[in-house]
């Protein structure tokens, strides 16, 4: 009986490793205070759909060695996961609309951004971040190695 009342009570004690605000029956993740590691965002909170990660949400959290984003999220705040230099494993889903300036900065085990083949606004081309068309660069990964050709298509 008390293990079931464990995993009853699991995704709260998860939920609240998570700071969050609620605007217009939408949740925005604003800080993480749980352990680090492998890191799931949960899709919604207290039954309400968690749409983006807020401005230097998880900033320079060194703990953390993979983050998974559902596809409820649409949004990558600026400076959401900078300095989190053991991030090795991230991958932006198909439901990722916006993903602003530095949201992926200094994270220098991360070598590779791949990216969900069905999102509409963002590809990895050899694990660097572009916008669709590939005219510009979102972000190159803090910890790709060796020489990199900027393509052609690249403004």
């Amino acid at each position: 009986m008390s293990l079931l009342l464990l995993l009853l009570t699991l995704p709260a004690a998860l939920q609240a490793q998570f700071t969050y605000t609620t605007n217009n029956g939408a949740i925005t993740i604003t800080g993480y205070t749980g352990p680090g590691g492998d890191v799931t965002i949960p899709d919604t909170i207290d039954g309400l759909p968690v749409t983006s990660i807020g401005l230097i949400a998880f900033y320079a959290c060194t703990s953390l060695s993979s983050v998974t984003i559902p596809n409820s999220v649409t949004s990558i705040g600026s400076g959401a996961f900078r300095g989190c230099t053991r991030l090795a494993s991230v991958m932006i889903p198909k439901s990722i609309t916006n993903i602003a300036e530095n949201a992926f900065g200094g994270c220098t085990s991360l070598t590779a951004i791949p990216v969900d083949a069905l999102n509409p606004i963002y590809r990895s081309i050899d694990g660097v971040l572009f916008n669709k068309s590939e005219t510009t660069i979102i972000q190159c990964p803090g910890g790709k190695a060796g020489t990199y050709t900027i393509p052609n298509s690249v403004n």
